[in-house]
């Protein structure tokens, strides 16, 4: 969307991928089907970064695999993926190449890690005793990524200091922007309050509902289920003091389980979490989070010759009150690239679409990876049978 900080990413033999080159931009979007690949060029990503880091937690539980690199695929990207890397894997950032042994052998030793992952599994941290689950109690073939965002929020909620039964974390004066908080609690948790509770000395995480009663992880809603741990995300990161070595943000199909309302309400945090200097990776199935892109596209060019406008623009499409938003406007500086991956056989190809141009003649950049494919044809057969059947469906008769 502007000049703003790009990075080239290169990656070579990487399951599907033969080879492929994208530019990232301070948010980049991925779309396509399922099985292309998006998470694990993701969490390629993240080992690129975060090697040492990564090599570390698995050390510091008792379990190495340098010299294996099934093994180490097997531990790291998950079960049935042992063939991920192989001699000829190469990921490299800005022509910086960096092969399978510099991967598997990392110079540097305790690093902070750089990518904080939500993955798309973030629903399997919580235990049946509504607490999120410690690094060590997974399986090894778990994917690493679910493992240390399980550790992360868990090691968050222990250090919060609760009182003698309960503590209220959201919503809470100190975290989130009042706006974002406001939101969240209307539609979202619906006036409810999550809450941190001790039973039997036993901390657990709870909803409170109006009128006293306590819900536990199982009872709560699809979408507060999906949404809470992204929640807590923001909140580890909020502690940015220490997590200064944080940069990136990757967040896997934050559509999960959420109304389109709710949903453009968490991609405000989204845009949030642009404002406060991180960039963010995304990857979606839903057109709504192309929708959002699309349209700021468009503010960012009208903001060059009326940035008034621009800021009416920026209050309407979040449904914000004059009041609000002023915050919004340092997305008008930021870079954004969108990828759809194309399956092709056996292989995947992927496509820079960032333009979105509806007129354009190749159908992926016009459908946006083909998420409004069926709505175009919803809308092409609805209108041939209003052209064909004329006042009947009109009038909804027959």
């Amino acid at each position: 969307m502007s000049t703003g900080t790009r990075l080239r990413l290169h990656v070579e033999s990487l399951a599907l991928i033969a080879r492929a080159t994208l530019t990232l931009g301070d948010l980049t979007v991925f779309v396509g089907p399922q099985a292309t690949g998006k998470s694990l060029l993701l969490q390629a990503f993240k080992l690129l970064l975060d090697s040492a880091a990564i090599q570390q937690r698995f050390r510091q539980y008792g379990w190495a695999a340098e010299d294996d690199p099934r093994l180490f695929a097997h531990a790291y990207f998950g079960e049935g993926y042992a063939d991920l890397l192989s001699p000829t894997t190469q990921v490299s950032l800005n022509g910086q190449a960096v092969g399978l042994a510099t991967l598997l052998h990392p110079k540097a030793r305790g690093e902070e890690e750089r990518v904080f992952y939500i993955p798309a599994q973030r629903a399997l941290i919580f235990q049946h005793v509504s607490w999120p689950r410690p690094f060590s109690d997974f399986r090894l073939g778990d994917p690493f990524v679910v493992r240390a965002f399980s550790e992360h929020i868990r090691t968050y909620l222990e250090a919060q200091d609760v009182g003698p039964e309960a503590g209220v974390l959201f919503p809470h004066a100190r975290r989130l922007r009042a706006c974002l908080r406001d939101r969240l609690a209307s539609r979202l948790l619906r006036g409810t309050q999550l809450t941190i509770v001790r039973e039997m000395g036993q901390k657990r995480l709870m909803l409170e509902i109006p009128g006293g009663a306590r819900l536990p992880y199982l009872s709560w809603s699809t979408g507060q289920r999906e949404f809470i741990p992204v929640l807590l995300g923001s909140y580890w990161l909020s502690g940015r003091g220490s997590h200064r070595a944080v940069d990136w943000i990757i967040a896997e199909e934050l559509e999960l389980g959420l109304h389109p309302q709710a949903l453009a309400d968490t991609l405000l945090l989204v845009l949030d979490w642009l404002q406060q200097g991180y960039r963010v990776l995304l990857s979606t199935h839903s057109a709504d989070v192309l929708e959002m892109v699309w349209a700021l596209s468009h503010i960012r060019r009208c903001a060059q010759r009326d940035p008034e406008q621009a800021r009416q623009g920026l209050r309407l499409l979040f449904d914000l009150p004059p009041s609000q938003g002023t915050w919004l406007e340092a997305i008008w500086t930021k870079t954004v690239y969108v990828y759809y991956f194309a399956p092709l056989g056996h292989r995947v190809a992927i496509h820079d679409i960032s333009n979105l141009d509806a007129w354009d003649e190749d159908p992926a950049v016009a459908e946006w990876g083909y998420l409004t494919q069926f709505a175009d044809r919803a809308t092409r057969v609805v209108a041939l049978m209003a052209e064909s059947c004329g006042e009947v469906l009109a009038h909804g008769e027959g």
